[in-house]
């Protein structure tokens, strides 16, 4: 009983499963060994940073944009094995804020015709420390790299601030004669210069390509997303008799593009399955 049908029913039979099991089992998990590497990387990280946000009650027409900003980073990456590994780090960044506040002229300057329209642009500088696990899978010959993990930032921003009376003519928003008024200024921002510590999430995803032996290329798209706000500043406006007072809060959260660089330190070969 040597044909076909008969072959297939003893594998059926339980010693045969137990012979099959046994030489599966017996086989490696993988024929490559386990690499556990070190890389340095740099990066460079072109962001649409999220908009300022504003909290008043006023009649005015107040809006802010989108902000580009720019980010540069360095970092050690410690692949555990050819998927799982820990990267730690440093970033700099700098980026600019800006609002735009409408309303009509008779709202400071009854009788007045016309439209206040006043843009002001504010810059600021940060540096962060990360931390971020990565896991890697391997895809058409190359690697799609995901990491996520907290930054801890600092921002370097200058204290901020604008301030419009109509009693002051050289320092004037409003149309040609200065009203007679208080010292309450029509308009005023004040943004404090706060280097306390801040959290956000990263997250991103990228294509790595590998040159060489020794040398990667990156390019990917990140996102972070702040957990505790940046500090908030004041925002003041004086229209139509009435007081209203308000915040301004600049924000962390941005969308940027990795082009990156890394370096391989080390590679060893660890035998085992992962």
């Amino acid at each position: 009983m040597n044909d076909p049908l008969s072959r297939l029913w003893r594998c059926c039979t339980l010693p045969g499963a137990i012979k099959i099991a046994t030489l599966f089992f017996s086989l490696p998990i993988s024929q490559n060994p386990v690499l556990a590497q070190g890389y340095i990387g740099i990066r460079i990280t072109p962001n649409f940073t999220s908009e300022p946000k504003v909290l008043n009650n006023s009649p005015a027409s107040i809006s802010t944009g989108t902000t580009t900003a720019i980010e540069a980073g360095l970092d050690y990456t410690h692949m555990l094995n050819r998927k799982w590994g820990v990267s730690a780090g440093t970033d700099f960044g700098g980026g600019n804020w800006s609002y735009n506040l409408k309303a009509p002229l008779s709202a400071f300057q009854p009788g007045q015709a016309g439209e206040v329209n006043l843009s002001r642009f504010h810059n600021y500088l940060y540096n962060s420390a990360t931390l971020n696990a990565v896991y890697k899978v391997s895809a058409l010959g190359n690697v799609i790299r995901i990491f996520a993990g907290p930054t801890f930032r600092v921002n370097h921003s200058q204290r901020v601030g604008t301030t419009r009376k109509r009693n002051n003519p050289d320092n004037l928003m409003y149309a040609d004669a200065p009203a007679a008024g208080s010292e309450t200024p029509d308009f005023a921002v004040e943004y404090p210069n706060d280097a306390r510590i801040f959290t956000i999430m990263s997250a991103g995803v990228g294509y790595e390509h590998s040159v060489n032996n020794n040398l990667d290329v990156l390019l990917g798209v990140r996102t972070n997303w702040g957990i505790t706000s940046v500090t908030k500043g004041t925002m003041t406006i004086n229209m139509n008799d009435k007081l209203y007072r308000g915040s301004i809060n600049t924000r962390s959260n941005y969308v940027g593009f990795d082009v990156a660089l890394r370096f391989k330190t080390f590679s060893t070969s660890n035998k085992g399955k992962f």
